[in-house]
């Protein structure tokens, strides 16, 4: 667990294993024993920790093989209750504490304290580069996983010792040792100052991703948010709209999601019931378990006749190891082993200690049970899940955990400084090493996604719905999902809405309402053609990976090679290293420029789109270029091209192609541009035999001019701060495959429906599994992707897609992999560019009860 440092007590709890019964041992001698039964000097190997023991309490030493600590004193009121949980051998030469967090640690029986912690020897003061030595010194013997994380020490020293002088200061001395921390990814690992100020290992996992990229606040502020946006989706989904608990803890929470399914939330493994608060850390770890007996027997009392529980690990913070494997008793009836833990470092190799579960005889549900982890999973959780995991009746969903499973081992230092590492070897039950990798799930999807939230949704837990044909209360029969597509156009003044719901290769629902003309009185229907905006990137996607399926191109590329004649590389850059794949993935460094926007024109007169929202920046009077080669070599990629504005690359070195991910509709129109040159075609027609036709898109079209005269597309409609809805004149722009495709909620649905189902769609195939493995798949490792970015298609949590805005457009395209359902939206207007923005909201209700109703859908 994190650590607890009030005294060496805590530190012994945090160092020991998991004895083979797994029960709290109580020494219980001919009579009582009081601490001064124990006393002596004692050495808890591997550790770099001694313990005086005597009638006047306990000090304790920290120690290198260079440099000793006095760390602790305690006075024998402090120390009497230890003495319950010691025990000597026979030749009283090894001393055994008995953690009723965790497990036995053994300690020797040394003659003399070691000399370096010597009266004349002990270290009493440190310096900065006194204490960076002593941190490396101590973790070079006694931390546990160097190879494993990949980790070179001795480099490390080499690199950071110059950096720490007498003139350091302390905020800098702190980014030094973050930085070194860092590397690691061990959430074990930290250094804190007298202040509270530290330095860590943690990594950045899926969890505090999400919080760093939605919100641009304080990190804990964002993650609180999404927080309680995730406890209202889980009230949402159980069936009386609440979770439970017993008396009020947030420990463990629990609700029905139907009569036959449960679900418990475990978030942590210490501190059960927070009002109760003991005198010492050994008090308290034997409330917590006395507490988390009362909290699972409620819980499960009132879920007992539930045929399958969810048991959430995901924000399971760790705690002690003995209340994981006490929960775990509730759930076997038998005892078992689960694996084994065992203390090893360059100082030490201690021996292996079984982990074991103990069954609850009294009150166990060996049904069905589905443990859900991910990063944010950590320590003690990680203990649980490991536990759970070992069951024949569990199942694990979401992510591989965060892989910082050893117990802590804590070094005081003089001046109010402390240093944590990690030193013990967790084994999973097949002998596998889980530090640094975590446990790792059944079924792998996405643990944390704040696209859930929008869909008032969680995706490992409606997969589990789906698992049982579960039907959520919220559920709407397909005449009730007609209703609501209704009150959408009712209550929000578009003009129209087209949707379609796909569940695995079938549309199960679709419907229209509204015009696609309010003038002419033209009803909407699902072939309706509308324009799509940017899903536009993802048909144009499609196509690109069937020129690479066929060896025409290769997402590696580079553009000096394909036949263009500019050259559209940074020129600060030293190298022509811009690719397709930079393209494809937004990670070319190319952006649009202030100036984009007035490469929109309408149709009638091929003058500025923008003068229609009254917007002056752009060039009025003039035609816009409408050659899309003109418009790259001439009027952006040049120095003083027309649209270049403020610049067509991001500043500095983000300019650099694989740098940043920075969204691009010019970078779009480049990568398309750079195709048909390289395969000397025209895309907008190659995709109308390659891919409309072959599977019956009738009703689309790139020109809305070849659409049926008897279909026309949907007019876009602008809509203003009153609601009221203003038709937009037929416009375009020479980029075309950034967003200009005319396509129904029908013929889109047949693509989608393709895509999801490896390139096929009845019996039709326009992809083989491995291309669409590569156009969804991540092909970018730059680290600022919010998301796994593919050639234009991109992941949110658990699904897949594109969306779309442009003047008159609002679009949605999603698919969830792990539930097999699809959601097509189309409309014909927006509130966004110089209305109130309420829709979006509205659509948004409507995408989770389409999504819902596919989820459910038998």
């Amino acid at each position: 667990m994190k650590r607890l440092t009030l005294s060496i007590i805590t530190t012994a709890i945090l160092l020991s294993g998991c004895d083979k019964d797994n029960d709290v041992v109580v020494i219980a001698p001919e009579k009582p024993a009081t601490i001064e039964s124990f006393n002596g000097l004692w050495e808890i190997k591997g550790s770099g920790e001694v313990w005086d023991l005597s009638s006047n309490g306990l000090v304790t030493y920290n120690f290198n093989s260079n440099t000793c600590i006095k760390a602790d004193e305690e006075s024998a009121q402090f120390t009497e209750p230890l003495a319950e949980y010691l025990s000597l051998n026979d030749e009283k030469d090894r001393l055994t504490f008995n953690s009723p967090a965790s497990s036995k640690v053994e300690l020797v029986k040394l003659d003399a304290l070691p000399s370096q912690c010597s009266a004349d020897n002990l270290t009493a003061e440190m310096t900065l580069p006194e204490i960076f030595d002593y941190v490396w010194l101590s973790l070079d013997e006694y931390y546990g996983f160097f190879e494993l994380r990949d980790i070179n020490w001795q480099a490390v020293y080499d690199t950071y010792k110059p950096k720490v002088t007498a003139s350091t200061s302390h905020a800098d001395f702190m980014t030094i040792m973050d930085e070194i921390f860092t590397e690691f990814g061990d959430g074990h690992l930290s250094l804190e100052g007298p202040q509270g100020e530290q330095a860590d290992g943690s990594k950045i996992d899926s969890w505090i991703k999400e919080g760093l990229w939605n919100g641009d606040g304080d990190i804990n502020d964002n993650l609180a948010q999404l927080q309680a946006k995730e406890l209202t989706v889980l009230k949402h989904l159980m069936s009386d709209g609440q979770l439970h608990s017993f008396e009020g803890t947030d420990a463990i929470r629990f609700g029905h999601i139907s009569p036959e399914l449960g679900y418990i939330r475990i978030d942590r493994v210490s501190g059960m019931i927070l009002d109760d608060v003991a005198d010492n850390i050994l008090s308290r770890v034997e409330q917590d378990l006395d507490n988390t007996d009362l909290i699972m027997t409620h819980t499960l009392e009132q879920l007992r006749d539930a045929d399958s529980i969810i048991i959430d690990l995901r924000y399971n913070q760790g705690g002690f190891d003995k209340v994981s494997q006490k929960i775990a008793g509730y759930f076997t009836d038998s005892d078992y082993t689960f694996g084994t833990k065992q203390l090893s470092n360059e100082a030490f190799q201690g021996e292996a200690i079984d982990l074991g579960v103990t069954s609850n005889t009294e009150l166990n549900f060996t049904k069905k049970i589905y443990v859900l982890i991910g990063e944010h999973t950590i320590s003690g959780g990680e203990v649980l899940a490991m536990a759970l995991q070992s069951l024949p009746h569990s199942q694990l969903i979401g992510e591989a955990t965060n892989g910082s499973v050893s117990d802590t081992l804590t070094h005081q230092l003089p001046n109010g400084w402390e240093l944590t590492l990690s030193h013990e070897v967790y084994k999973n039950q097949a002998g596998e090493v889980v530090e640094g990798v975590g446990i790792e799930p059944d079924i792998e999807t996405y643990a944390y996604a704040t696209v859930d939230h929008k869909y008032m949704t969680d995706t490992p837990i409606e997969y589990v719905m789906q698992q049982h044909n579960v039907v959520s209360s919220h559920a709407k029969s397909a005449e009730k999902l007609q209703q609501a597509v209704r009150e959408v156009v009712t209550k929000t003044s578009l003009p129209s809405i087209s949707v379609a719901v796909i569940k695995d290769d079938k549309v199960v629902f679709e419907h229209a309402e509204g015009f696609a003309n309010l003038e002419q009185n033209i009803p909407a229907t699902v072939n309706t053609p509308y324009n799509v905006a940017s899903i536009s990137k993802a048909v144009t996607g499609v196509a690109i990976m069937q020129l690479v399926e066929q060896d025409v191109l290769s997402l590696d590329d580079k553009l000096t090679d394909m036949n263009l004649s500019f050259d559209p590389n940074n020129p600060t850059s030293s190298e022509s290293t811009m690719t397709l794949r930079h393209l494809v993935t937004h990670t070319s460094g190319v952006k649009d420029s202030d100036r984009f926007f007035c490469t929109y024109y309408k149709y009638e007169d091929q003058l500025p789109l923008a003068t229609m929202f009254g917007l002056t920046f752009c060039e009025d009077d003039i035609p816009v270029t409408t050659n899309l080669e003109q418009l790259l070599a001439q009027d952006y990629f040049s120095e003083q091209g027309r649209y270049a504005g403020s610049g067509v690359y991001l500043d500095g070195v983000y300019g650099q192609a694989g740098e940043v991910m920075s969204y691009s509709n010019m970078g779009t129109a480049l990568a398309a541009h750079a195709v048909e040159k390289k395969a000397a075609l025209n895309l907008a027609e190659y995709m109308n035999t390659s891919i409309f036709e072959p599977l019956g898109m009738k009703n689309t079209q790139w020109d809305h001019t070849k659409l049926s005269a008897d279909n026309p597309k949907a007019l876009q409609y602008n809509i203003d701060e009153e609601g009221a809805a203003h038709a937009l004149p037929e416009y375009g722009y020479a980029t075309l495959y950034d967003g200009e495709l005319n396509i129904s909620s029908r013929d889109l649905s047949k693509l989608l429906a393709a895509v999801a189902n490896q390139g096929s769609y009845q019996g039709t195939q326009i992809l083989n599994a491995e291309s669409v493995k590569q156009l969804i798949g991540a092909q970018s490792d730059v680290f600022n992707i919010p998301y796994q970015q593919g050639v234009f298609w991109y992941w949110d949590g658990a699904f897949f897609g594109h969306n779309g805005g442009d003047p008159g457009t609002n679009a949605l395209m999603i698919y969830n992999a792990l539930t097999k359902t699809g959601v097509i939206m189309l409309t014909n207007g927006e509130d966004f560019i110089r209305g109130k923005e309420i829709i979006q909201p509205y659509l948004n209700n409507l995408a989770a009860d389409l999504y819902r109703f596919g989820v459910q859908h038998k």
